[in-house]
Parts: structure tokens; sequence; C-alpha cells
């Protein structure tokens, strides 16, 4: 959608070259599967599954993906919600001073 999807890689040279101190960057790991049900829920579904779906118009009209794969892709992340499924990301978080 025109953002950088490597960034959180990428914020430790960002953040120094940007003249940031103590810079600090920790990767944080969501997993749920059918064990963390408040998770699957609270992430999986209303989260990130809700967040790829409400994009799905703009993607189409730019032309980013087919609606075809973007069915499949939807049904495939909706199927990682379901008792025998897993989901798993990883995010960065970053702290800095002046």
């Amino acid at each position: 959608m025109g953002g950088d999807a490597l960034i959180g890689r990428r914020l430790f040279p960002v953040l120094r070259e940007a003249g940031l101190r103590d810079v600090c960057v920790d990767p944080r790991v969501v997993y749920a599967d059918g064990s963390r049900p408040v998770w699957v829920e609270g992430f999986t579904r209303n989260t990130f599954t809700a967040m790829v779906k409400g994009v799905k118009q703009h993607a189409l009209q730019l032309q980013l993906i087919s609606e075809a794969v973007w069915t499949e892709g939807v049904r495939d992340l909706e199927r990682t919600a379901l008792d025998d499924g897993t989901f798993n990301y990883t995010f960065f978080k970053a702290t800095a001073t002046k």
C-alpha cells in the first residue's frame, strides 16, 4: 500500500541516521493458536485479519493483487484462527532519545 514492509528491520539505522541516540529496537512476537483463544480473537481475527480486509478495495484498485489471489490469501489467513490453526507475526518496537 506504499509503505515499507521491512521498516521494522531497518529501524535501528534509520533512527541513528536521523541523529537519535540510545536507539533500542526490540522484536515483538505474536503467536496465537487454539490454546490462546483470547489472542486468536483479539489479534488474529479482530486486529490483523480485519486490517488486511480493510484495504481490499484499495489494493484491488491499485492492481497490487488479483481478486482471486486476495480471496485465497484471506481464506488462508482466516484458517489460522481455526481450532487447529496457528498464527505468528513479528513486529518491532523502537525507542530512542534526541
